[in-house]
């Protein structure tokens, strides 16, 4: 039988063959031997076979040795291969011989190519000669090639013919063109989101990344997180690192930490520099500091200032205070204000007061530092500065200065300014700010004006305000019931004045047994007036004992009484509660010197959108 398989022996025991060289060529460079394959079209070309030299010329196009390439193309189009004008064409476009390129593209785009008409007109814009970019590229794009349509769409829109420049995306959107769809659905955008988000559903059938990732966007405008994550996921997993990024911050949003984490770290694959500082930041909200450090490094060596300014509090909480004032004042240095409150911390919190004053003096124009600024000098009794920098808080709307303002100026004996202050943090419903006016009220016998500041903190069970409410009751309004209602409040938190008043409240109302209840417990408080008025509640009894005996002149019952002295107890004295800072509300103010981090980026996502493209499509 004979053999009829094909073999290269075979294509080597016939020579010059030009076909067979080309056969032979194309063989040993589908199998993967180039340099052979390059050899036997080399054969079959100087033996004037027109393929095997366009052959030729392309693979060299291809290793971008452009002399060779040049060489054989042009003699593959001499000998009338005239496809090989667009490839010369556009290995000049892609060394960016634009004149070159345009030579070759026009001897073949004058013979119908559409292919060489939407590259020659490509080229004409890249030259700026839009005109004749127009004229080749409307050729191309009348005859339906997409792409010409997209490109001559986007020379109209860079040429702010808006209306034409739609008409071609449209036109190319019905031929399929997927980048005149996304051009067409962001310059919708605006006008009928309708129209853009139908576009860009169609783009996420085909995976289109800028397509899928601005569609994410408008649903995460809507806060439509699951029709958002969908689309951006499209774009995550062809890493896109934009999309990944999105994902991952809803994510993280919706506390799915290993999802956030999972996109978070494909977007740092693509070195995407907001993904390492929301990586860190998750950390360290969970308190992994460890990760947090280096994922804050990453980003701080991508000169991310709020990266820096949180790396450094991580090391200001561990007490490094030599790393943290490096990172911090690297943050400085970059223009980072919280960095600059941070480091004022630190020096105040290792008692450095000076240089603290001198980094809160930085950053004068917050509100925290004004606030700090104003603890500090009231602190070391520099109190003129401190009211200066109080009064610069409190015309920033701060509630705390202005309390602090009252209570600066109330130890002055200006009661006057003091409340004035009060007031100003009143108004903001500041509660010791209300128990400090309803004492100076209660002082100038403002009574009523003094009830209503009390009212609020007496609700809030404060002890102090129960009772002055309870006072008020008793000596003003003369309402016993709602007197020994707030009493009662105030005596079961404690308050010794209360029970006083309480034991005075009942003797008045001959409530003795009440009475002696109330002093009892006094006394055992160690309240010296419940003591003397329990003393002489019982000196009463007697006295009434000894005049019901003498009525009936029993024994020498009639001779004590006229022995006795008689006793005049006032018990209309009512005991008000000594004030004290330790009366008042516990102070919400406090301030605890844990360093400000920066745990979002401000972000408008309507600035994030993709753009148009605006790059021109070669066809190769």
């Amino acid at each position: 039988m004979i053999n009829t398989k094909f073999s290269i022996g075979k294509i080597k025991d016939i020579p010059n063959d030009p076909k067979l060289g080309y056969t032979k060529g194309a063989f040993y460079e589908k199998i993967g031997k180039l340099d052979k394959a390059i050899e036997a079209y080399k054969e079959a070309s100087e033996e004037g076979h027109v393929k095997s030299q366009y052959t030729l010329g392309y693979i060299y196009k291809k290793r971008k040795q452009y002399h060779e390439a040049e060489k054989w193309l042009k003699m593959s189009y001499k000998n009338g291969y005239e496809e090989a004008a667009f490839d010369l064409g556009n290995m000049y476009y892609d060394i960016d011989g634009y004149e070159y390129a345009l030579y070759w593209y026009e001897k073949i785009a004058l013979l119908g190519n559409l292919l060489a008409q939407n590259n020659l007109g490509v080229a004409h814009f890249y030259l700026k000669d839009y005109q004749r970019s127009e004229k080749w590229l409307k050729e191309a794009a009348d005859n339906n090639l997409g792409t010409a349509c997209f490109n001559l769409a986007l020379l109209y829109t860079l040429l702010n013919r808006v209306d034409e420049a739609k008409e071609y995306y449209k036109k190319g959107s019905v031929l399929q063109d997927n980048e005149c769809k996304y051009n067409l659905a962001v310059l919708s955008q605006n006008e009928d989101i309708k129209e853009s988000i139908a576009l860009y559903k169609q783009l996420y059938k085909v995976s289109h990344i800028k397509g899928c990732y601005n569609l994410g966007l408008i649903m995460e405008i809507e806060k439509d997180y699951d029709e958002a994550k969908k689309y951006y996921k499209k774009g995550a997993d062809k890493d896109d690192t934009k999309s990944q990024y999105r994902l991952a911050k809803i994510y993280d949003k919706e506390n799915k930490r290993d999802d956030a984490i999972e996109y978070y770290e494909k977007a740092i694959e693509g070195n995407f520099t907001l993904a390492k500082f929301s990586l860190a930041n998750l950390y360290n909200r969970e308190n992994e500091i460890d990760s947090a450090k280096i994922y804050y490094e990453m980003a701080s060596n991508d000169h991310l200032i709020e990266a820096k300014n949180n790396l450094a509090g991580l090391y200001f909480e561990e007490e490094n205070y030599t790393k943290a004032i490096s990172y911090f004042e690297e943050a400085i240095a970059d223009g980072c204000k919280v960095a600059i409150e941070n480091i004022g911390d630190l020096y105040y919190k290792t008692n450095d007061i000076e240089r603290a004053i001198s980094y809160y003096l930085r950053n004068s124009d917050s509100i925290s530092c004004q606030v700090k600024l104003g603890k500090i000098y009231e602190e070391i009794d520099r109190v003129e500065e401190a009211i200066i920098w109080y009064k610069k808080a409190c015309e920033n709307d701060d509630i705390f200065s202005a309390y602090k303002l009252g209570c600066i100026f109330e130890e002055q004996g200006n009661k006057e300014e003091a409340k004035k202050y009060f007031s100003i943090a009143v108004e903001k419903n500041h509660l010791n700010s209300r128990i400090h006016l309803g004492r100076l009220y209660f002082e100038e016998k403002l009574y009523e004006d003094a009830k209503k500041m009390f009212d609020t903190t007496a609700n809030e069970n404060n002890t102090y305000s129960q009772h002055m409410v309870g006072v008020i009751y008793h000596t003003y309004y003369n309402d016993y019931v709602n007197a020994k209602f707030w009493y009662e409040k105030a005596r079961n938190n404690g308050c010794v004045e209360s029970i006083f008043n309480l034991g005075q409240l009942s003797f008045k109302l001959n409530s003795y047994a009440e009475a002696e209840k109330y002093y009892n417990e006094g006394v055992k408080f160690g309240n010296k007036k419940c003591e003397y008025m329990l003393a002489g509640l019982y000196y009463k009894k007697s006295l009434e004992t000894y005049e019901n005996l003498s009525k009936e002149d029993y024994l020498d019952s009639a001779e004590i009484i006229e022995k006795i002295p008689k006793l005049d107890l006032d018990v209309d004295e009512v005991m008000v509660a000594e004030f004290s800072e330790e009366k008042i509300i516990s102070d919400e103010e406090e301030e605890e010197y844990v360093p400000n981090y920066i745990l979002n980026l401000s972000e408008n996502i309507e600035d994030i959108f993709e753009g148009i493209n605006k790059e021109m499509i070669i066809e190769k």
